[in-house]
């Protein structure tokens, strides 16, 4: 893993966490997770008309694969070390992050609603890679998803490697820095599965829950072995402030989300 640190000055940006859906989500990545869970494989044949057109019936009907499910990418023949890159499959055991709290008053009424908050201080990308977290069943439920798109190109960027857009056919961000000012972030839960486009700027995975909770993921990716080439990771400090003005809203509506916090 490279890494390097970033000033980020007076940057003040505060965003709202939404519901991880694939809709919202298709800029940076694709959702993974069962499309129909209502249907129930051995009644495929009823409603194999109203069902997604990469669904088609397996193990003798009693189960319904859905193909192509996500995007991978091994982009790694345009490396500067050629590659190529190799399957790598790990387990990362997730602990839940520490929250503060906060409150926003609605402007139509004097009411408030309160929020957890989680400060951004990291963002990384996998240049050559996707990268895909599948959570497995642990003690925690929610997890934070955060990205960014990319600025252009500039020289604060030029010595870090990444995918030529142009002899590959996947589609990647480009070279610049993440574009803080448009930081997104999507609350996903333990059925959802969820990959990082190639070259994606995204925060390490933050697991929402209770403190001493984890939420447990396979990860799938490529990699080289080449630190620069695997993970490019951004740390981003103020100057004169003990941490970044970057901040992740998470609503908390009602005491059982607020327990799953």
């Amino acid at each position: 893993m490279a890494s390097r640190t970033i000033q980020v000055g007076h940057l003040d940006v505060r965003v709202t966490a939404q519901p991880l859906t694939q809709a919202a989500f298709a800029p940076f990545g694709d959702v993974v997770g069962n499309p129909r869970p209502d249907v129930l494989p051995t009644a495929y044949s009823h409603h194999a008309a109203t069902l997604p057109a990469n669904a088609a019936p397996a193990n003798q009907g009693f189960a319904i694969q859905y193909r192509q499910a996500s995007r991978l990418a091994n982009l790694y023949s345009s490396a500067p070390s050629g590659g190529p890159g190799s399957p790598m499959l790990s387990v990362f055991v997730c602990a839940a992050r520490p929250l503060s709290s906060s409150s926003s008053s609605s402007s139509s009424s004097s009411s408030s609603r309160r929020h957890a908050e989680f400060v951004v201080c990291h963002l990384e990308r996998h240049p050559f890679t996707t990268q895909t977290f599948t959570p497995l069943a642990s003690s925690a439920s929610l997890y934070l998803v955060i990205v960014a798109p990319s600025l252009p190109p500039s020289e604060a960027d030029a010595d870090m490697p990444v995918a030529d857009g142009t002899t590959t056919t996947t589609t990647t961000p480009g070279r610049g820095l993440p574009n803080l000012k448009e930081l997104r972030a999507f609350v996903g839960t333990r059925s959802q599965a969820v990959t990082y486009g190639a070259g994606t700027w995204h925060a390490p995975m933050v697991v929402l829950g209770p403190p001493g909770t984890t939420l447990d993921f396979v990860v799938t990716q490529f990699a080289s072995g080449v630190a620069e080439e695997d993970c490019q990771l951004l740390e981003f400090e103020a100057k004169g402030r003990p941490e970044p003005q970057l901040r992740v809203q998470i609503p908390v509506p009602n005491t059982s989300t607020r327990e799953n916090l």
